[in-house]
């Protein structure tokens, strides 16, 4: 194996595979892909929060059962994902005004990926580095492997 084996996994590919494995319903899997940071203070418009050509940090949490995985993947906002849609396109900002007071504002912009676009979001994982840590379940990487094959598959067509 080389020193670093970088896998390329649609999410929902993932989840199927985790399902499949682990027999757990995919609809009892929590997968959450989050912006690090996820909200900034203020109203802002999504142009002025993210800018295509620089990646971002998002923080990918999968749990179900006894099995969690925490990951911290690099989101190129300009890549297609599964569906052809950019990362970018994929985000959305949502603006939640909460408080004013005096000179003071609290509101707060989130950026986000809703639940129903996850499934479509391609992270990439070094495997090196899950086979590395002792704490993930065999499963993950078994997952992650078998998904990564099927991402070849499609990406060869």
């Amino acid at each position: 194996m080389k020193n670093s084996e970088i896998l390329s996994v649609r999410l929902g590919d993932f989840i199927k595979e985790l399902s499949d494995i682990t027999e757990i319903n995919e609809e009892d899997i929590e997968v959450n892909l989050d912006y690090l940071p996820s909200f900034i203070y203020g109203a802002h418009e999504k142009q002025d929060i993210l800018n295509p050509n620089i990646p971002e940090k998002l923080s990918l949490n999968v749990n179900a059962e006894d099995i969690s995985l925490y990951y911290t993947v690099i989101g190129d906002l300009k890549k297609p994902q599964a569906d052809g849609k950019t990362l970018y396109d994929h985000t959305t900002v949502i603006q939640k005004y909460a408080l004013q007071e005096k000179d003071l504002s609290w509101d707060k912009t989130y950026i986000i990926i809703s639940k129903e676009e996850i499934k479509e979001i391609i992270c990439n994982f070094d495997l090196c580095d899950l086979l590395n840590q002792k704490f993930y379940n065999p499963n993950i990487v078994k997952a992650l492997v078998n998904a990564s094959k099927k991402q070849k598959i499609k990406t060869l067509k």
